[in-house]
């Protein structure tokens, strides 16, 4: 992975056109893997980065009813949901953007997990899916990179077009 992890260039029509296209893919998809995986792709031409997940949560549940991965899966051994950044953006409803992972007191356990299995963090961000039915779950990507992202509107947009009607 490019170790310039940052915006892709792009013009707004582009970065509409990409949402146009993860628009229909959804609409084509029928495993959350495969969600996961085509939206990894889709976002490629536009942002860069090391790990993308997407986590939906039991209603009503700290129970995660699914987890894809558009990119390698992160082993999280017997991390109890409750120290992760998923669950304290799901619980919050409010976007996470962590510049530097390092420097940042927040997760301890789930920091050490990570060390201790080799995996690299540098900078995060993670927004909520909702939709005007429920709390869904969350989207994250992560660069190996500190600082690697100057803004979350983009996954803004794309959780947006995840929970439009239709699609979950």
């Amino acid at each position: 992975m490019n170790s310039a992890l940052q915006f892709a260039p792009a013009t707004d029509a582009q970065r509409l056109e990409t949402l146009f296209r993860i628009f229909e893919a959804f609409s084509t998809c029928g495993e959350p893997d495969e969600l996961a995986r085509v939206l990894a792709d889709q976002l490629r031409d536009l942002i860069s980065f090391d790990h993308l997940d997407a986590l939906i949560f039991k209603e009503n549940s700290n129970e995660i009813e699914w987890r894809g991965w558009g990119t390698e899966a992160l082993a999280l051994p017997d991390l109890p949901v409750e120290e992760t950044s998923s669950w304290h953006v799901f619980r919050s409803q409010e976007a996470l953007h962590v510049a530097d992972w390092n420097a940042d007191g927040n997760f301890p356990q789930l920091k050490r997990l990570l060390e201790n299995v080799g995996h690299k963090i540098g900078s995060v961000i993670r927004v909520p899916l909702t939709t005007p039915h429920r709390r869904l779950g969350t989207l994250g990507i992560a660069s190996s990179n500190r600082n690697a992202y100057s803004g979350g509107r983009l996954l803004h947009a794309v959780a947006f077009v995840w929970c439009c009607p239709g699609h979950r």
